[in-house]
């Protein structure tokens, strides 16, 4: 998978700096790869899980540590699964949301209505948006596609945030 790239700054005063976008999917637990019993095994969940974004992974094991922190009812093996590896999940998860809210911690422009917050763009010749500047006055410089919904970590986040997402993933096999 080819890293899709950014460059952000908080307002104008502040430096560009090189943002990776991890993906994301909508917030809500319905549109969640999760494990459902009735669907599927928990070895084929496994194996597809794999397969999705970073965005969709985080949000995903997010989810299940404030179900199983808060005593929701998950499907027995993917508990045992995550009983044996609590520790490891509960520092991820503070590392990288706020313990109680979907709320990502580093660049979270995952909001449904997001393109209303733009206020100013500039176009190629194309008519390809190549910066925003949001209401708030940060922008962003699009390196190639100009979407703008997703989870993004800097550059120097993403290799931590790859090894542990990659880590965690092995640990739940």
């Amino acid at each position: 998978m080819i890293e899709r790239k950014i460059s952000y700054k908080t307002n104008k005063l502040s430096q560009y700096i090189t943002y990776i976008d991890i993906g994301a999917c909508e917030k809500h637990y319905n549109f969640l790869p999760l494990y459902e019993t009735s669907k599927s095994t928990y070895k084929n969940w496994y194996r597809d899980f794999q397969l999705y974004s970073i965005g969709e992974q985080i949000l995903t094991l997010h989810y299940y540590l404030l179900e199983y922190n808060s005593d929701g009812n998950l499907p027995n093996l993917l508990k045992e699964r995550i009983s044996t590896n609590i520790d490891l999940l509960n520092k991820f998860n503070l590392k990288w949301f706020d313990p109680s809210t979907p709320v990502f911690k580093s660049l979270d422009l995952n909001w449904e209505d997001i393109e209303n917050e733009v206020l100013k763009t500039k176009e190629n010749e194309e008519g390809i948006r190549t910066e925003i500047e949001f209401n708030d006055g940060s922008r962003i410089c699009f390196l190639d596609v100009d979407r703008i919904q997703s989870f993004y970590v800097t550059e120097k986040e993403y290799v931590e945030l790859k090894t542990s997402i990659n880590s965690i993933i092995e640990k739940l096999k």
